[in-house]
């Protein structure tokens, strides 16, 4: 028998468009404990929203964009409010805008998305002074406002969602790659699209959380080297999608088995210094033979800086719809992520759930990926790493085979549900009831 939840166990939660936190709203609605969810615009499938699908020219942009953003988690509908739609939207259409400049419509979007943080955290702070709710839980940058109202209450839980590495330690990388690489420091913009003050926020969120929920032990490290107290810091790693990620039949993978010499390696997400890109293509430039390909795919951060270096060593896909990644992954024979700065990536558990052993750093993925089980983890920075391990999984197909089995049988330890019954778990151990 199922027990019930606490008596004070209602949440609000406040969104990005992050999929944990997606995950854990859905979870919280199924127990009755969802009292809203505020975030901006998501497809619920309404009419308008089928009919501008249909358009011959608007439809094709939509669904290459907003469209992608379906609420899957029908126990939702009810329950979202959503916030900032028309800049939401403008943002988006600003990718398709003729004649801007690479730069004018980073900085325009940079502006509206902007809007659309402070649109969801006031929405979010407006409903939480009529909700039933003794808990908020809510994506870093978007909290602020949330928490306030909840503090003034003077009974609560604030807990915070940070997907990514402590901020401060990011400026901090991103300086020390800005010197080191100076070439592909576009791709990694520097602080200045961020509104005044909004380190200084992002602080405040961080004090006023009972609880923060990490995705990895290296973004928890770096927290406690920023002094924030280790124990409202929880790491929980992030679920996969093994419905929709899952390796190549194996008539398939024979299929390509003729051709010894084919090897495909893929990258994920998007292309800028943070993901350790300079590294990766050094390394392919030194690695890359006859019959084998480098995929990129993922949007470009910035402008380019390869083309006249590295141009004709890879191809470029542009941003992939999860369904159509799932192909690129089984597709492929091994996935490279030399991430510098990381929450949880993603990607990687989508390429070990397909089957793909992996090539990454540490920072983020040693949580995931185990050394010479499911891949290797390279030192950051090291291109010569990379290329040595490149070669390895090149040379030896059956080492290739071993480790994306083992790979996909450790993601099947992170589906989402694994995810949301951990995170709960925890919001619940340090759950205080009302007036305490």
């Amino acid at each position: 028998m199922q027990s019930s939840p606490p008596a004070a166990g209602r949440s609000l939660v406040v969104n990005w468009n992050a999929p944990e936190l997606n995950e854990l709203a859905a979870a919280l609605a199924q127990q009755g404990r969802l009292a809203a969810f505020v975030r901006p615009y998501v497809n619920k499938g309404r009419l308008w929203e089928r009919c501008l699908a249909q358009l011959p020219f608007a439809g094709p942009a939509y669904a290459a964009t907003f469209g992608r953003r379906r609420m899957a988690q029908h126990e939702l509908l009810g329950c979202t409010v959503e916030a900032g739609v028309l800049a939401d939207l403008t943002a988006a259409a600003a990718g398709y805008w003729p004649g801007l400049s690479a730069r004018s419509r980073a900085s325009i979007k940079s502006k509206l998305y902007r809007q659309v943080r402070e649109a969801v955290a006031e929405r979010a702070a407006h409903v939480m002074a009529d909700a039933d709710a003794d808990c908020v839980i809510a994506y870093e940058g978007f909290a602020l406002p949330a928490f306030k109202a909840l503090q003034a209450r003077g009974a609560a839980q604030a807990v915070l969602n940070y997907p990514v590495a402590h901020h401060r330690h990011r400026r901090m990388k991103r300086l020390e790659e800005s010197a080191l690489q100076p070439a592909f420091a576009t791709t990694w913009p520097d602080f200045d699209d961020w509104a005044p003050g909004h380190e200084e926020r992002l602080d405040e969120e961080i004090a006023l959380a009972d609880l923060i929920l990490l995705g990895s032990t290296y973004a928890r490290d770096t927290f406690v080297a920023q002094g924030v107290a280790a124990d409202k810091l929880c790491v929980v790693p992030y679920g996969v999608d093994l419905a929709m990620f899952w390796p190549a039949p194996a008539a398939a993978a024979a299929q390509r088995a003729p051709d010894a010499a084919a090897f495909e390696v893929l990258f994920s997400g998007q292309l800028t210094q943070r993901k350790g890109l300079s590294y990766l293509l050094q390394a392919w430039r030194d690695f890359a033979r006859p019959g084998t390909r480098l995929t990129l795919a993922g949007s470009v951060v910035g402008a380019t800086p390869w083309p006249d270096t590295f141009g004709a060593t890879f191809r470029h896909l542009p941003h992939q719809t999860r369904p159509r990644l799932a192909e690129l992954y089984r597709a492929a024979d091994v996935f490279v992520f030399p991430t510098l700065v990381e929450g949880m990536p993603l990607v990687v558990l989508e390429a070990m759930a397909s089957g793909l052993p992996v090539i990454a750093t540490a920072n983020g993925p040693a949580d995931l990926v185990r050394d010479g089980i499911d891949g290797f983890i390279v030192p950051e920075r090291d291109a010569a790493a990379l290329t040595e391990r490149l070669h390895q999984l090149w040379r030896d197909p059956e080492l290739r085979q071993t480790m994306g089995r083992h790979a996909a049988q450790r993601a099947q330890q992170f589906g989402w549900s694994a995810y949301t019954a951990k995170a709960l778990a925890a919001i619940d151990a340090q759950r205080r009831p009302r007036g305490v």
